[in-house]
């Protein structure tokens, strides 16, 4: 542990930053006199300024990483991994803001600091090894995401999604809440590691595990910070020997897949199918919790899901930005997009093949690495739900396929003048993401593998 305040500071320099310029944006909307442009290459700077200096740590890196603040929060090759991903994440959620803008102009700059404190709340949150640092930046997580959804006042649908996620992130905070307190209770400490060692009896375990396991279901869409946080919580908290929890994970992912597959059948909404869509990797994700032993590498599956799976969701909902004011929400609106935006179309229809696992897509892939994990964990049944309902899922991918490659529709409507390059840009650079990068399959596995093996 360093014994220096600068030792400390140095260790949470991308934090640093990411507060920074969040203040500076606050200080911008508070002038009233912010430009989105402005705005925008603020926070696209901070972003990449605070991922890079994340990637510095990797040089000379003890394997054991850099423990901050009493062992509160730890800066280990794990870390270095997810913080990267989630700024890229929100690099494209800035690019593709453009069309948003314009209804929040008088509030860009706070709209912006939303975005990097809630990637702040999501660095710190990866890092927690202990109970008040890990619920706190949950909470800072939780809070900044009810505030984006609710950014437009005027937007029904808007605030209803955000009172949804406000009543379901305070049943999920209050339950894991409630989960620390039976640890504390059970190992007299809020360092989870401290816990670890004197948490044995199946009972205590099996508790535990089901507030874990509500928890992940409430949240399981918040993204890559909380699926992260919660591998830590499984790998330096709940012993290997007791299989409980990880039964109750097994169940909550069953039924996530089993929901979001089921659902898709009838949804008739392009932006409700593809959050189903999205619901449904996170069930897939869950397995990595399952083989959360280091001989199952299913901690390196999950990260690498995560980093995968991510970039091909936030493509996917670019694409919404990029067709804003030009076709509606029901899927029959996407009849003929391929010849109306192209760029478009091969966005939402590599993303949707990639959710459903077809190869060579990068998808198939995390999907792959997922499912051995669950097999090497003793949990067949589960892999055969998941195939299961992966074939299900391709049912309404097929749907949108078809109207969008197949079938036509009368008159040309073109997509939005608005949509601004950036917005293209970013949706460009998922798809090219989502399809390339299965060539890079194995070597980013073994990068999130080394990171996986230094969780602690």
């Amino acid at each position: 542990m360093h014994g220096s305040s600068l030792r400390l500071a140095v260790d949470l320099v991308p934090e640093g930053i990411l507060l920074v310029g969040a203040l500076l944006l606050g200080a911008m909307a508070l002038s009233r006199s912010a430009r989105p442009r402005s705005a925008q290459v603020l926070t696209a700077l901070t972003l990449v300024v605070a991922a890079s200096v994340q990637l510095v740590y990797l040089n000379g890196m003890p394997a054991a990483g850099y423990r901050v603040y009493s062992d509160g929060l730890v800066v280990d090759r794990y870390t270095v991994f997810l913080v990267p991903v989630m700024c890229v994440l929100a690099l494209v959620s800035v690019a593709a803001s453009g069309p948003l803008l314009a209804r929040i102009a008088t509030h860009v700059a706070e709209y912006h600091a939303l975005i990097l404190l809630t990637v702040l709340g999501g660095a710190l949150l990866v890092a927690a090894r202990e109970m008040a640092a890990l619920w706190m930046a949950l909470e800072l997580l939780s809070l900044c995401l009810v505030l984006l959804v609710g950014v437009v006042k005027t937007d029904r649908r808007g605030s209803e999604a955000a009172v949804k996620q406000l009543v379901v992130g305070g049943a999920a905070s209050a339950t894991l809440l409630y989960g620390f307190a039976l640890l504390y209770g059970a190992g007299g400490s809020t360092v989870l590691v401290d816990v670890a060692l004197q948490v044995g009896h199946a009972t205590a375990a099996s508790a535990l595990g089901m507030a874990l396991a509500v928890a992940v279901l409430a949240l399981g869409v918040g993204g890559t910070a909380v699926a992260g946080s919660l591998a830590r919580l499984a790998v330096t908290t709940f012993p290997f020997e007791v299989g409980n929890w990880t039964a109750l994970v097994a169940l909550v992912a069953a039924l996530t897949m089993l929901y979001a597959s089921v659902a898709a059948l009838s949804e008739g909404s392009l932006r409700r199918l593809l959050g189903l869509l999205a619901i449904g990797q996170v069930g897939v994700l869950l397995l990595g919790l399952l083989g959360h032993d280091p001989d199952q590498k299913g901690i390196a599956a999950l990260m690498f899901g995560l980093a995968t799976g991510g970039v091909t969701v936030a493509g996917m909902f670019a694409v919404l930005a990029l067709l804003d004011g030009s076709v509606g929400d029901s899927l029959d609106d996407c009849r003929g997009l391929s010849r109306r935006s192209p760029l478009a179309a091969l966005m939402l229809g590599v993303g949707v093949v990639s959710l459903v696992g077809a190869p060579p897509l990068i998808g198939f892939f995390a999907k792959l690495f997922l499912l051995q994990s669950a097999v090497l964990a003793g949990y067949a049944w589960l892999v055969l739900v998941a195939l299961v309902t992966s074939v299900i899922g391709a049912v309404p991918a097929a749907r949108l396929l078809r109207l969008m490659f197949v079938e036509d529709t009368e008159g040309d409507i073109a997509p939005a003048a608005s949509a601004a390059s950036a917005v293209r840009v970013a949706v460009g650079l998922c798809a090219g993401a989502t399809v390339l990068l299965g060539v890079l399959a194995q070597p980013l596995f073994n990068l999130a593998s080394g990171g996986a093996g230094t969780v602690h």
